[in-house]
């Protein structure tokens, strides 16, 4: 198919990668063509167009995975934006995390152009990207979604991808999967910290809570692959992982329903960010519990 791409990154890179290694024809808008992601892709047989508009124009189906809910609105229906190159029967697949009240409004003003939206948030990092395993949550019209399911299975496991229900849908699947990202993962860093200052193995206590009753897809495989190493090098930035939780936070208000774990771990990314940390893997978190401990949770 004709795909669009908006939003080389560290999610976007493979996912681009993985659509064209099973054959479509993509067409790539960046703001920094410079970047060494979005020149690996175009090596890898992506085209280059000069705005979002143009994307639209060559394409049957564009996605966007950008940053934040502004970042959306803009390269979809700002100056210059895909609604603008958008022709009838075009499928916009946002594959960001954001507000669901700013979904459902974008997918309004696409409807009225004869244009389907779809929100098709992702989990899995960026390991699940490069893998193309990811998971694949999808709110909007369910025709739109049966027919992109081919571009959707080119970047996620086929048996996660999952039709959530109307727009917004994916979007609030999401936040709720991220709240116990954000909760599990403070929760497990700071166990482990105690356990190391008590005098407990790292190693010893990973092996044995893995398959305990304390175990979790954080421990099993994000902190040995960023954390334990001391590297935390991003799979899932603090900064994103904060802007989720705040995200979560805006619609349990919405719902008028009680996050007070959600605030709490929050505070928590808070202090990692303050600490120069922001561009780091969630899993910084450790490093602030350590140096507040005088220990340090590593496996050689």
């Amino acid at each position: 198919m004709q795909v669009g791409f908006i939003g080389i990154g560290v999610m976007g890179r493979p996912m681009t990668l993985n659509l064209l290694k099973v054959g479509h024809d993509v067409t790539i808008y960046a703001r920094h063509p410079e970047k060494e992601e979005v020149q690996e892709v175009l090596k890898a047989g992506a085209k280059q167009a000069p705005s979002p508009r143009a994307v639209a124009m060559a394409s049957e189906i564009v996605i966007t995975m950008v940053s934040n809910s502004p970042q959306v609105e803009e390269v979809v229906a700002g100056p210059g934006g895909i609604l603008e190159g958008a022709r009838k029967g075009l499928i916009i697949i946002d594959m960001s995390t954001i507000a669901p009240s700013v979904t459902r409004a974008l997918s309004e003003k696409a409807s009225a152009q004869g244009v389907h939206f779809l929100d098709a948030p992702v989990s899995g990092g960026s390991q699940g990207a490069i893998n193309g395993t990811l998971s694949i949550m999808v709110g909007g019209d369910k025709e739109a979604f049966d027919r992109a399911l081919p571009v959707l299975e080119a970047m996620g496991k086929k048996e996660n991808i999952t039709y959530v229900g109307p727009s917004g849908s994916g979007e609030v699947v999401k936040l709720i999967n991220n709240m116990l990202v954000g909760t599990i993962t403070a929760a497990t860093a700071e166990a482990l910290v105690l356990g190391v200052k008590a005098g407990a193995d790292v190693a010893t206590m990973a092996k044995i809570i893995g398959t305990s009753t304390g175990a979790s897809w954080q421990l099993a495989n994000q902190f040995p692959l960023r954390a334990f190493n001391g590297s935390f090098k991003p799979g899932f930035m603090t900064d994103l992982l904060h802007k989720d939780l705040g995200l979560a936070l805006d619609l349990a208000a919405e719902n008028k329903t009680e996050a007070e774990m959600t605030a709490l771990a929050r505070q928590f990314y808070e202090q990692v960010q303050a600490a120069g940390h922001g561009k780091d893997d969630y899993t910084s978190l450790l490093k602030i519990l350590e140096e507040k401990a005088g220990v340090e949770v590593r496996i050689k």
